[in-house]
C-alpha cells in the first residue's frame, strides 16, 4: 500500500515512532490497546493499519470505530476521507437526522464510525448488518466509560460475532479493560511516560463559591493580566455559554 501517497495529503514526509510501531502491530493477529497522549497522531496510527484489514471486494461495513462523541467521530470522518482511500465512510452520531444516516448505511460503507447509542439504535432496527464486521476500533475508550457508555457498547460488540481484530485507544494508561470487550492477551503498545516531569506547567485549583463557576473563571481571567488563555469546557453547550457570558 502506497503510505507516502496518503502522508502527502497531510503534509507528513514520515511517521511518527508510535505510528510506526502501530502500523506494524494492529496488521497483526493479536489484539491492541493504543496508549499515547492527546495529539500525538493517534487518529492516523490506527486508520493507517487499518486499510491493511479492508478488502476491495467485500461489501457491507468491515471496520466499526466507536468513539463517546459527535466531534470526534467527525473528525476521524474527516481524516479518513482526507486519506482519499476509495473505501466508504460513514458516521453516525446523536442529534445527526437518523433517516440521512439510515439512508447511507442501506448503501453499506466500509467504514463505520459512530457513537454507542447512536450505534446501538441502528443494531436494534436492522438498519446495517453486523455480521461483515471483522474489527472494531474502541477510540478514547476511557472517556466512554466515563460517559457511562458501558450499557451499549456492550451490546454492540455482544452482537459482533465475527470479530478478528479489537483495537482499544486511550490517552490515559491504568485503564481496566471490561470483559465484555473480549480481549485476551493484547499487545499493548503505551508511550505515555509514567515519570516524565512536566516541569513548565504549574497547577492550581480555584473554588468557586457559587455553583454558577463563569464568575469565578471570569475573576479569575481578570487576575491573569491579559495573558492568553486556553478554557476547556466539558460540553457543547457550556463551551458557547462561558463564550457569549465572557464576550458580553
Amino acid at each position: 500500500m502506497n503510505y507516502t501517497s496518503i502522508l502527502s495529503h497531510f503534509n507528513i514526509t514520515e511517521l511518527n515512532h508510535m505510528q510506526k510501531a502501530t502500523l506494524e502491530a494492529i496488521p497483526k493477529p493479536n489484539d491492541v490497546v493504543l496508549i499515547s497522549p492527546t495529539g500525538s497522531g493517534k487518529t492516523l496510527g490506527f486508520l493507517l493499519p487499518t486499510l491493511q484489514l479492508l478488502e476491495e471486494d467485500k461489501t457491507g461495513v468491515q471496520v466499526l470505530i466507536l468513539v463517546p462523541s459527535r466531534e470526534l467521530a467527525i473528525q476521524i470522518e474527516q481524516v479518513f476521507k482526507q486519506m482519499s482511500t476509495g473505501f466508504k465512510v460513514n458516521c453516525c452520531y446523536g442529534g445527526h437526522a437518523i433517516k440521512v444516516e439510515r439512508n447511507n448505511l442501506a448503501q453499506a460503507p466500509s467504514v463505520l464510525i459512530g457513537t454507542p447509542g447512536r450505534i446501538a439504535y441502528h443494531l436494534r432496527h436492522q438498519n446495517f448488518d453486523e455480521s461483515t464486521i471483522t474489527t472494531l476500533v474502541l477510540d478514547e475508550f476511557d472517556k466512554s466509560l466515563e460517559m457511562g457508555f458501558q450499557e451499549q457498547m456492550s451490546y454492540i460488540i455482544g452482537g459482533l460475532n465475527n470479530l478478528n481484530k479489537r483495537v482499544l485507544v486511550s490517552a490515559t494508561s491504568g485503564i481496566e479493560i471490561p470483559g465484555f470487550v473480549g480481549m485476551t492477551s493484547p499487545k499493548i503498545l503505551s508511550f505515555i511516560l509514567e515519570n516524565e516531569v512536566k516541569t513548565t506547567l504549574e497547577m492550581k485549583v480555584v473554588v468557586s463559591e457559587e455553583k454558577d463557576k463563569v464568575y469565578a473563571l471570569f475573576d479569575l481571567i481578570c487576575s491573569l493580566n491579559s495573558e492568553s488563555a486556553l478554557i476547556f469546557c466539558n460540553h457543547r453547550e457550556a463551551a458557547e455559554r462561558t463564550c457569549e457570558f465572557l464576550n458580553h
